[in-house]
């Protein structure tokens, strides 16, 4: 009895300890800053162009939350990413938003990220780091 109850509190403190795997990687130091829209492409839609200072702004936090200027209206929250490869200088995988409460593909290269759906024919939004 008593080697049957050492064997179970074993078993039991080895899958206490196991830790659940996070699946948000943190963000790195280059997303951090101003990011403006520039264009507006993909699916049915038609391709737009925004010009400089005309586009919608993500102000991107070290403490991974976010600001999101629209129309002179402002949007906060928090946001995750998960990447999940690279490929061409870009890492991909998905952004999640809090606010409101939304997932989408996402890409970044240097200085320009995208945020798209990954559904067929659905439009993408490329924006360009200002600050």
């Amino acid at each position: 009895m008593k080697k049957h109850l050492l064997t179970a509190l074993i078993a039991l403190a080895t899958l206490a300890s196991c830790k659940k795997e996070n699946t948000n990687t943190p963000v790195r130091p280059g997303l951090y800053g101003t990011w403006e829209l520039r264009h507006i492409g993909g699916g049915w839609g038609i391709n737009e162009v925004i010009a400089p200072g005309k586009g919608e702004r993500y102000q991107f936090n070290t403490s991974e939350t976010y600001v999101r200027t629209k129309d002179a209206k402002t949007d906060k929250g928090s946001f995750a990413i998960k990447y999940v490869g690279e490929e061409r200088g870009y890492k991909y995988g998905s952004i999640t938003f809090t606010n409101p409460d939304y997932s989408d593909a996402f890409a970044i290269k240097k200085d320009s990220m995208t945020i798209g759906t990954s559904i067929a024919d659905g439009p993408t939004y490329l924006y360009i780091k200002i600050k």
